[in-house]
């Protein structure tokens, strides 16, 4: 039976690779080595950082571009298989709705490991199958890159016309089933059934996702490819009419959430406002370009920061945001991103989605704390990170059942962080907890750092 990991690449597939990273200034692979290797997360780690599980496989999803394929991590909630004398043929999978997540990063870094415990608290709470794509990044991929592979990753999900991913998709993910089915069975047979090779093979199996209910998230960079997906954009600068790869005339609603979004592409991180609270940054010399604008700069060009693809946070609300989409928006204050997204916040409400639209402002949390590893947060700083998973699960279970997850939350949450919810609340008002603060560990400026019968005996895994 096949194992859980994707297959190894080709020396082929490594030579092109190597090829490509070498046709890379030398400056651009020493920034680019220098921002990407400290947050290597191996598979392995998962086992610390994300202990809950389930720790997710590795399926590569054939893309638009023939011989290319698009990796994913997807996690499997636990699930109960039929043991040989129980005489099940099959197990009863059921329907699994699902959840397609984006890493952050800023285009140029991240990981979709770093998303696991986020990615596998949704898988469990929602019992849904969370798929993490690991798309392309500069400075090997520029735009539209990441944005194509998204919608690649969405097509399979959702279009049965769709040939290269569709029924790709749904066979990997029955194949990882039959796996652990087998893997179960093997463990729970005695020594000697193993050895003459008496353990049932699994038949091939069936996966049935459900369409109906579906939701996109993603945090910093990440968010800004999860409000993509619910966007139509129009023509413009040299790109033709590129619709969301979520029909118009979906009529479910599509639960998208967005974790401190980076909206506007046409701020180099060095131009956006930073609060008086966030880190001093050390002045540059005149000419010279900082860290992150450069790398910046290897995703997107200037002229095209402004295409709705890259910047969706310009795009018209009335007439291109799908019109089944239901937003929860997370915003960190001291994060040099906050600014962009309050500006969209007042944009969906004066356009007419603010009952589509749940805002919460966490005004004394950096970016990407929702990312980081436990040990690396203080007191308040854990207990918000889980309060947003919390809020995240919410919003995504009322939206899949049809209540108005906006409305119920507003009601039900009260004010219990100083700067969330709908109100306004300026820095100078927001309250500042300094409990624990001195372990705290700062993020790189907010510029993308980012039930059957006991005598059945069934196994689980």
């Amino acid at each position: 039976m096949p194992g859980s990991h994707g297959p190894r690449p080709t020396m082929e597939s490594i030579r092109h690779h190597v090829s490509r990273w070498s046709q890379q200034d030398l400056s651009t692979l020493a920034k680019t080595a220098l921002v990407r290797l400290p947050r290597a997360v191996p598979m392995d780690a998962l086992r610390i950082t994300s202990r809950e599980g389930p720790q997710p496989f590795r399926l590569d999803l054939p893309s638009r571009q023939a011989g290319r394929t698009i990796p994913l991590y997807v996690f499997i909630p636990p699930t109960t298989f039929p043991s040989p004398e129980s005489g099940e043929s099959t197990p009863d999978l059921g329907s699994y709705p699902v959840v397609m997540d984006y890493h952050g990063g800023g285009f140029y870094l991240g990981s979709c490991l770093e998303q696991a415990p986020f990615c596998a608290r949704l898988c469990r709470e929602l019992k849904a199958v969370v798929i993490s794509v690991d798309y392309r990044m500069a400075p090997l991929d520029k735009f539209p890159a990441a944005i194509e592979d998204a919608d690649d990753a969405v097509r399979a999900l959702l279009d049965t016309t769709y040939t290269p991913g569709y029924q790709a998709l749904r066979d990997g993910i029955a194949e990882f089933f039959r796996a652990h089915w087998f893997a179960a069975l093997q463990a729970k047979a005695t020594k000697d059934e193993r050895r003459v090779d008496r353990v049932p093979t699994p038949p091939p199996l069936n996966i049935n996702l459900d369409t109906t209910k579906i939701a996109f998230s993603g945090a910093s960079s990440g968010g800004n490819i999860a409000l993509n997906v619910g966007m139509h954009v129009p023509a413009d600068l040299g790109f033709p009419d590129w619709p969301s790869p979520i029909p118009r005339d979906y009529s479910h609603p599509v639960a998208l959430l967005l974790l401190y979004p980076a909206l506007d592409l046409r701020q180099l991180p060095s131009e956006r406002t930073r609060h008086e609270r966030m880190p001093a940054v050390k002045p540059r010399k005149p000419g010279k370009q900082s860290l992150d604008d450069h790398l910046a700069s290897t995703y997107v060009s200037r002229e095209l920061a402004a295409h709705g693809r890259a910047s969706p946070g310009l795009l018209d609300i009335a007439t291109q945001l799908h019109p089944r989409a239901k937003i929860l928006l997370i915003l960190s204050g001291l994060d040099t991103l906050w600014e962009q997204s309050e500006a969209w916040d007042a944009k969906v409400r004066a356009e007419g989605r603010g009952a589509d639209l749940k805002t919460m402002r966490y005004a004394d949390r950096k970016h990407g704390w929702t990312t980081f590893p436990e040990v690396a947060l203080n007191k308040e700083e854990r207990r918000t990170r889980l309060e947003v998973l919390d809020e995240c699960v919410k919003f995504t279970s009322l939206t899949w059942a049809g209540r108005d997850a906006v409305g119920v939350m507003e009601r039900e949450d009260g004010d219990n962080v100083n700067a969330q919810g709908r109100e306004k609340v300026s820095f100078e008002k927001a309250r500042v907890d300094q409990e624990g603060d001195d372990v705290s560990v700062d993020s790189r400026d907010g510029d993308e750092q980012e039930g059957r019968d006991e005598n059945v005996h069934p196994v689980t895994v």
